[in-house]
């Protein structure tokens, strides 16, 4: 019989992390759910550990694999994950122990496609947050909820709320693009994938597809996710030229979709919210690249997408004045 939950991990160099990571899962309150560990071809003791907890636990399931990235190891869970539900959990990261129990809770009395939440702002903000030690659990993962009290928010259309700050200054982050801190219900996102060439800023592309199917959604500003800081992630270190044109091809992915798409109101959104932040952190990189040829790399990407018109569409006065910026940008260096 298929579970109600499951939980997709992807795994690389984790191994100091993984025990917490998989006893945060098997602490779970909630128990009917299936874990999908992803090695990817981690040269660690990632893959040996996860056979131990497969061992001690059938709803633990092991696939060893070859190294593909981020994007290709959730691929693998996604094609053979069999709950109603899906969750995305990093292997470095932890879940509170009454996620399951809330969030299938939720949906299950909602209805909702998904259910978004939030990660733990007080250890993640802690001075030593990126020196967390391996072996210890949050002190937050104490609290104790009860399910009939709890605060959230159903909404008909997750784009308008995704796309807007009512829950504070820092909500685009757990309403936009991190994957992993909302529930899927697996028949919404059925035949969505991440995009395995791309080695940044997936979440965001995967989240844009799923936001262009007009999903219903739950939102609550409850702590159920702690992750560990990456002090190399994009958000801590920067754009790479490398990465930069992942990034710049993905916005052109997803950006002719949206351009495409029979909503011309969610492509507004979609443009003014997600788009048009992103690329002005890729212009505020570019222009300060010295070298000839990775400034030709950046130009010849910001052309296509000119030539495909997805630079049209600036709503706003920000995402004015970085279309004046990309395309003098543009002129400048061709």
């Amino acid at each position: 019989m298929a579970p109600k939950i499951t939980i997709i991990i992807p795994m690389y160099k984790v191994e100091q992390y993984l025990p917490r990571c998989l006893d945060s899962v098997l602490n779970q309150t909630f128990s009917d759910w299936s874990a999908i560990l992803v090695d990817d071809g981690s040269p660690d003791k990632s893959g040996k550990i996860a056979d131990k907890y497969a061992a001690r636990d059938k709803r633990f399931m092991v696939i060893h694999k070859e190294n593909g990235g981020l994007s290709s190891a959730r691929n693998a869970g996604m094609k053979i994950a069999d709950g109603k539900y899906i969750m995305f959990l990093d292997s470095d990261d932890c879940i509170h122990p009454q996620t399951m129990e809330i969030l299938y809770g939720v949906a299950e009395h909602t209805m909702a496609d998904i259910v978004s939440f939030e990660y733990d702002r007080d250890a993640h903000n802690a001075p030593n947050a990126a020196d967390f030690p391996p072996d210890e659990i949050p002190k937050s993962f104490e609290n104790k909820y009860n399910l009939n009290t709890i605060k959230y928010k159903y909404v008909k259309n997750l784009m308008r709320r995704a796309t807007n700050r009512d829950y504070g200054i820092n909500a685009w982050w757990v309403q936009a693009c991190m994957v992993t801190m909302r529930m899927y219900r697996r028949n919404f996102i059925r035949g969505l994938w991440f995009d395995q060439n791309m080695s940044t800023l997936e979440d965001v592309v995967f989240w844009s597809m799923v936001l262009l199917r007009n999903p219903s959604g739950v939102i609550t500003r409850l702590p159920l996710y702690y992750y560990t800081v990456n002090t190399g992630s994009i958000l801590h270190s920067g754009f790479k030229i490398e990465k930069m044109v992942d990034v710049i091809r993905g916005i052109r992915l997803v950006g002719n979709q949206y351009k495409n798409s029979d909503n011309p109101r969610n492509a507004r959104m979609w443009y003014k919210r997600f788009m048009w932040d992103i690329l002005s952190r890729i212009y505020n990189g570019a222009v300060k690249i010295t070298n000839p040829d990775y400034i030709k790399i950046i130009v010849r990407e910001l052309s296509m997408l000119q030539s495909d018109g997805i630079l049209d569409l600036a709503p706003g006065m920000h995402a004015r004045r970085y279309r004046r910026r990309i395309l003098r940008f543009i002129s400048q260096n061709s």
